[in-house]
């Protein structure tokens, strides 16, 4: 249960880092060629783009790694019986 939560928090600041990440180097670099609001944007859209399809991966790796059918469980349980 543990692993699960540490692995939720790791998403959780992956999500923040991808987005203040891609926000800072495009204001950087609108101070650097003068180009006031825009690079800003397309860096807060390319964080939150790479925020998104990173969690979305890690998460659907989460829950593969976490689920257990049931039916499988009975499965096994029944056939170690015969």
């Amino acid at each position: 249960m543990l692993t699960l939560i540490m692995r939720l928090v790791g998403v959780g600041w992956y999500v923040a880092l991808s987005i203040t990440g891609g926000s800072l180097l495009g204001r950087w670099l609108d101070i650097y060629f003068g180009t006031k609001p825009v690079l800003t944007f397309i860096g807060l859209a390319l964080g939150l783009t790479l925020a998104v399809t990173g969690m979305l991966r890690m998460l659907r790796a989460i829950l593969v790694h976490s689920y257990k059918p049931a039916s499988r469980a009975k499965h096994n349980q029944t056939s170690k019986r015969t």
